[in-house]
């Protein structure tokens, strides 16, 4: 048998054991859906680490008898590439985007047998907002990743899959009507998100946000942009992400021009933004620049 054929079925010997049905297992499913236990059951998906945690504690039992004599690791070289994965932006370039999509598919052929499920459901996500980018025809990430939703909607503390399932939705809704009680309720979670010791979570905080504001920008909701730049630019300062600091400020100039119709505040953010893309030397960031630049007559 498998790593993950062998961990499902000694999960489902000592639920058994325990007279416990998969729904009184999962409970709330906050932790954990009915459907993400049947597929680790299974032997379908390895879980992590974390959810291998909860389903110990529930069952009375430790991670040793669990895990039965296996061993759950994950190469180095998966986690530079995950590395690069994220830290490659594309600011919807075309070019860009087939690079980021191949990126994912190399990850998937050396590790898919090897990864927990968190992880592969990292790069479904990240799959599906990269699919709806470049076609926009993906179906809907509510529907997709229905279960996953659900819970979302229910939750004060997020994970970075949360969030990354947050921007896969907040992107779909960028060029078409969306639900105003559903982003608003994401939107109250997020503002709400503290910065992290994981690098990854704190990317795809800022992330989060910016696919959101993406949804106002759009829409031509230019008074929703403030409170979400203000807390970018937070998020910005306590991780040092700065080169994620000229889009916001893209972000602030639509708010200022648009909602306080002040031209001069504006022209101070992409005067700013300038600066700071020519530093970066990201030829894609300043092009993008001038144009929204261009289009806005700042």
């Amino acid at each position: 048998m498998s790593i993950k054929e062998t961990i499902g079925k000694k999960i489902r010997e000592e639920r058994e054991k325990k007279g416990l049905s998969r729904e009184q297992l999962c409970n709330s499913e906050e932790e954990l859906t009915v459907r993400q236990l049947v597929r680790i059951e299974l032997g379908q998906s390895l879980p992590s680490i974390v959810k291998l945690e909860y389903i110990a504690k529930v069952l009375e039992t430790d991670l040793g008898t669990l895990l039965a004599g296996e061993n759950i690791t994950i190469p180095d070289e998966y986690f530079t590439m995950k590395y690069q994965l994220f830290k490659f932006p594309t600011y919807g370039d075309p070019e860009r985007l087939e690079q980021k999509t191949q990126m994912i598919e190399s990850i998937y052929e050396k590790y898919f047998e090897i990864l927990p499920e968190d992880e592969l459901f990292t790069l479904e996500l990240l799959d599906n907002a990269l699919d709806y980018i470049s076609t926009g025809k993906t179906a809907a990430a509510e529907v997709i990743f229905e279960d996953f939703f659900k819970q979302l909607l229910l939750k004060e503390r997020h994970t970075f899959n949360d969030l990354l399932l947050i921007s896969c939705y907040a992107v779909q809704y960028q060029d078409k009507n969306y639900n105003k009680k559903t982003l608003k309720t994401l939107e109250k979670a997020i503002l709400k998100q503290e910065v992290s010791g994981d690098e990854y979570y704190n990317i795809e905080l800022l992330g989060a946000l910016t696919a959101v504001a993406g949804v106002y920008l759009d829409h031509a909701e230019y008074s929703k942009l403030k409170n979400l730049a203000d807390r970018m630019h937070e998020v910005i300062a306590e991780t040092q992400q700065y080169s994620a600091k000229p889009i916001v400020l893209i972000y602030e100039a639509k708010y200022y021009l648009y909602s306080e119709q002040n031209k001069e505040k504006a022209k101070e953010c992409y005067d700013l933004a300038a600066l700071l893309a020519q530093n970066f030397g990201d030829d894609i960031l300043e092009t993008k620049l001038k144009a929204e630049r261009k289009k806005d007559q700042v």
